[in-house]
């Protein structure tokens, strides 16, 4: 993400630009301290496999994370498209009766939105096991 919002900044005008390479995790490897005040808590959030979930991907709401640009590869049929950056902005687009399954490019990021819609009220949340890349590898179909 520190290189797309860098590529932002840049068609913006600025010429001083920096990104940390390893990210947080580099950081804290380093030994650096964070604040982690207004971190998300740790809740377990249940992941669900490509094949369970297209067995009732008609009764689930899939909230697809991934950018902008990752969405022009297709996405899962009836998915609501909501960036990880602008899920904080937008969750209230998100049905809170019934399950959310959260969809992601690789299954990396959909633990965070788990977690983050978990701390907003929403009780059954799920993610999905691998992300679009396993569904796609696993052969279910996207709608472009």
């Amino acid at each position: 993400m520190s290189k797309i919002a860098a590529g932002l900044v840049a068609e913006r005008g600025y010429s001083n630009i920096m990104v940390f390479a390893n990210g947080i995790p580099g950081w804290i490897n380093a030994g650096y301290p964070i604040d982690s005040q207004n971190a998300l808590p740790k809740t377990e959030v249940t992941s669900i496999t490509c094949t369970e979930l297209n067995k009732v991907l008609a009764t689930v709401s899939i909230l697809d994370i991934r950018t902008e640009k990752l969405y022009s590869m297709g996405s899962i049929h009836g998915s609501l498209k909501i960036p990880l950056a602008l899920l904080s902005e937008k969750f209230d687009q998100v049905p809170k009766k019934g399950t959310v399954v959260v969809v992601d490019h690789a299954g990396k990021q959909s633990l965070t939105a788990a977690r983050f819609l978990k701390k907003e009220g929403y009780e059954n949340v799920k993610r999905l096991d691998g992300g679009l890349m396993a569904w796609v590898n696993q052969g279910f179909a996207l709608q472009k």
